[in-house]
Parts: C-alpha cells; structure tokens; sequence
C-alpha cells in the first residue's frame, strides 16, 4: 500500500511551476521567492515528476545476488602417511588414551607419559627406633 495517493492537483500546480520556471529567465531561487514557493519543494517535485515521466531513468535499485544453493561433490579420502606399522594405541589406567605414530619424539613421549600417568610415590619409611 503507497503512503502517499496522489493529489492530480497539486501535480498539476507543480507540473505548471516546473514549466514557467524555466521560460521566466528567474534562478530557481528567485523565481520560488517570486511566486511564494518552497524551493526544496521545487526541487522535490522536479524529482518526483521526472521519476514519473521517466520511469526507466530510475530504475530501482539493484537487488544483491541470491547465493545459489550448496552444491555437495564426491569426496574421496586418502591417507597420506606412508605405509607403516600401525599406530601405537596407549591406553593409560586413568583413561588417558595415546596414540603413537612411527618416529615420534621419544623424549617428548616420556614428557607426556610423565604428565598423563605419574609414577605412584614410594611410601616414605617408617623411622626404627634405636
């Protein structure tokens, strides 16, 4: 629904304005002050009729693309490791689970394995009297 009908006669009135302006040698600015019109409204109206007079001088605003729906391919997955022994799999007591590949650092191994599952501490020994 437009906002706004349209008035016949006020279009008329400022379709005459826009035609005289021209033919009277005023400025815009002088002939609005002249014939006690708002030269903002001048100018609006110069718009509007030329938009309705010209329909494709402006034409509406370019709409953005609509992204065309995903396409889903065949995907084939290759390992790329050379062949090898199978991983190492370790599985800790506390459910810490490790898997070890050929050629890891086996310092870097101990580090972890250190973190992950410490070593139970000795019990202290009970002094003995002399």
């Amino acid at each position: 629904m437009p906002r706004h009908t349209r008035d016949a006669q006020l279009e008329q009135f400022w379709r005459r304005h826009l035609k005289r302006q021209p033919a009277s040698g005023l400025t815009i600015r002088d002939y609005c002050r002249t014939h006690a019109l708002r030269e903002p409204s001048f100018y609006a109206w110069r718009r509007t009729i030329r938009a309705r007079d010209n329909p494709t001088a402006h034409p509406t605003p370019p709409q953005p693309p609509v992204a065309p729906a995903p396409t889903f391919l065949p995907v084939t997955l290759v390992d790329s490791r050379p062949p090898a022994a199978a991983p190492l799999d370790i599985r800790l007591a506390n459910g810490h689970r490790l898997r070890v590949h050929a050629g890891c650092d086996r310092a870097l191994l101990a580090e972890v394995l250190a973190i992950l599952h410490p070593a139970p501490k000795s019990p202290e020994p009970e002094a003995q009297p002399c």
